[in-house]
């Protein structure tokens, strides 16, 4: 096989691959899984349908950033989405991160692997943390 054709097959797998992950982001069903979760977080899907909930997509690093703007919206909760292969000790660590630089804020990952309601796709999300707390005690989930 030459050089060229090696060269040629690898742009279209790349190609390929580059199109698969646009087709898995799209697929996600953001609609059906703040529908799925409604009986552990009431106010998420209310929150989606207004659109009130910031969604990003990143492969990481800025979050800092964008938790400073999430911080002067009017946003309920900033969704970062990461590509699938990120691992949870990977969110894990942005949570962390998230939560030392802004401690008026409160993190939570959620991963494919983890199954049940967890996310179709890895993610972080944030929200402000009195208005959760407040959210909580209005519906009796003051200590979770």
């Amino acid at each position: 096989m030459t050089d060229a054709r090696i060269q040629q097959k690898q742009r279209h797998k790349e190609a390929d691959e580059k199109e698969e992950k646009e087709q898995r982001h799209k697929e996600v069903d953001w609609l059906g899984y703040f529908k799925s979760i409604k009986g552990i977080c009431p106010w998420s899907l209310r929150a989606y349908m207004q659109d009130k909930i910031l969604h990003v997509t990143t492969g990481g690093g800025c979050e800092l950033t964008w938790c400073s703007c999430f911080t002067a919206s009017k946003h309920e909760a900033l969704l970062f989405e990461y590509p699938h292969e990120t691992s949870i000790k990977i969110l894990n660590k942005h949570v962390r991160r998230i939560e030392k630089r802004y401690p008026e804020l409160i993190a939570f990952w959620s991963h494919p692997l983890e199954g049940d309601q967890n996310t179709e796709v890895p993610v972080v999300i944030v929200q402000d943390r009195k208005l959760l707390t407040d959210l909580r005690k209005k519906i009796g989930f003051e200590n979770d």
